[in-house]
């Protein structure tokens, strides 16, 4: 472990502990919660889909850190950081050797940059504010776009639960993940939120070609949750249909977790992408080109899935959570040549536009309140909509455990 790492990790567990124990705390007397967690992920899979038909394993870790001031005047600010190290199994590691698909089998790994530590990065720093008795609430800064958009309580956090990322959050939509942005969420009722927001794409300008999205949050109960949510991207896209360039791109989406009872719980995921638009990758004068790598554009995805609670088999604090789910690639690329070489098998180089499925089955086991370990399985069918090399059986067998520390 890096130095910087080990004195970051050093001086926030002194810090938790300063807090836990020490009522003259600094935390305590400026009124600041901390919030620290370190996750590990080990996976292996006996046969990667890169070309090489070989076995391979990874390691990757990550921690969280989060600081939160709240005011007397319904104000909040809050200071996020997150860093890492290792990509984890997916495809673009050292020596790119590894596992290709749409799902992503190491959502955890992602915020990992190229592999190489990330200290301390700032993927959420913005104050928020509510007026009108509560009703509406203003947040400015530095948003992290999953914090507050197509969320989902049984499938929204990739250290405890899914850690496949197309079931840890909405693989279609276009998401410009961390970015200086402005949230509004007004409060209908006890039951209604309706919620805008507009990110930016640049990280040092205000710029006009981010993304619009608006969601309806319906809340029947406490133990349910449903959401719709629609939205564009300004930015200018490279069409498959024509070779041309396209401005904008939009689509939809819908988000539900509903608690059926004490034991169980159930959520349904489901996207939908302009097929049109192919990606926004432009040149000097602003115009789409075509991508220089092979990056298949989607256009449609589902899933669903279940968690269960232990409190069956007298465990009250473990989970086991099981999904399924499909990627489809756009029917506007099919048949247009990959530009990548090492996709040039059977097909030819060409876009196929079929479904990638995704499985996977996890076992939430507590130790204690700081202390849970994970183990998971994965199965994807159909790679990247079977655009991989025709290498024989493409489908991916992964196996893992996740260890994730609460401070």
């Amino acid at each position: 472990m890096k130095r910087k790492v080990a004195a970051f990790l050093v001086a926030s567990s002194l810090f938790v502990s300063a807090d836990a124990f020490a009522s003259d705390s600094v935390s305590q007397s400026l009124g600041i919660k901390t919030d620290l967690c370190g996750s590990f992920v080990l996976q292996s899979t006996p046969k990667a889909n890169d070309g090489d038909d070989k076995g391979l394993s990874s390691a990757s870790y990550l921690f969280d850190l989060k600081l939160t001031k709240e005011f007397e005047e319904y104000g909040k600010l809050l200071a996020r950081f997150k860093g890492g190290r290792g990509n984890g199994l997916e495809l673009g590691g050292s020596d790119d050797k590894g596992v290709n698909t749409l799902s992503k089998v190491n959502a955890n790994a992602d915020e990992a940059i190229e592999g190489e530590i990330e200290f301390a990065k700032v993927v959420e720093l913005y104050y928020e504010q509510s007026i009108l008795n509560s009703k509406l609430t203003i947040d400015f800064g530095k948003l992290n776009f999953w914090s507050f958009f197509t969320a989902n309580k049984l499938a929204d956090d990739d250290g405890t639960k899914f850690i496949t990322g197309s079931f840890a959050s909405d693989p279609i939509i276009d998401s410009v993940a961390q970015r200086t942005a402005l949230r509004l969420k007004y409060a209908l009722s006890d039951k209604f939120d309706i919620s805008y927001a507009y990110f930016t794409t640049d990280q040092d300008h205000f710029d006009a070609c981010g993304i619009n999205i608006a969601q309806v949050d319906f809340k029947p109960s406490t133990n349910g949750n449903y959401r719709l949510y629609l939205w564009e991207n300004n930015q200018v896209h490279y069409k498959y249909s024509d070779n041309a360039s396209k401005t904008g791109s939009y689509g939809f989406g819908v988000s539900v977790d509903q608690v059926i009872n004490e034991n169980i719980g159930l959520f349904v995921r489901f996207g939908y992408k302009d097929k049109s638009a192919g990606f926004h990758v432009t040149d000097k004068d602003g115009n789409g080109v075509a991508p220089t790598a092979f990056v298949l554009p989607k256009s449609l995805s589902w899933s669903f899935g279940a968690q269960i609670n232990g409190c069956v088999w007298a465990r009250t604090k473990d989970t086991v959570g099981i999904a399924l789910g499909q990627i489809y690639g756009s029917s506007d690329a099919k048949g247009h040549i990959a530009t990548d070489g090492i996709y040039n098998g059977s097909n030819n180089g060409n876009y196929k536009d079929g479904a990638e499925t995704a499985l996977e089955v996890y076992y939430k086991f507590v130790i204690n309140d700081y202390l849970a370990l994970t183990p998971a399985i994965q199965y994807i069918a159909s790679p990247r909509a079977g655009n991989v090399p025709d290498n024989g059986d493409n489908n991916v067998f992964v196996y893992g455990i996740r260890t994730v520390f609460n401070f």
